[in-house]
């Protein structure tokens, strides 16, 4: 993996943040509630203080991600669809 950049909004300034990933997709239900998804099944979740890689299983891009209710879902190339809780 490339490697990539996430910048976050604290509230006064932009942050730099680097991740181990190429990204393509991100979504926040809150400040301490974020996913990412990328290329090779990359999947971060920043939990408000720091991003950590989650295992996903696969290695296709995924191109979407999405959170609600506890649930967390990423859909991706070839058809992939992964579900987490």
């Amino acid at each position: 993996m490339g490697g990539g950049t996430i910048l976050h909004w604290n509230g006064s300034a932009w942050a730099v943040t680097a991740t181990p990933a190429d990204l393509i997709a991100v979504h926040a239900v809150a400040a301490n509630q974020v996913w990412a998804a990328g290329t090779a099944g990359a999947i971060m979740h920043w939990d408000g203080t720091s991003w950590t890689s989650q295992a996903s299983g696969t290695t296709m891009t995924l191109a979407g991600v999405w959170s609600a209710g506890g649930s967390a879902w990423a859909v991706g190339q070839a058809g992939t669809i992964l579900d987490h809780h």
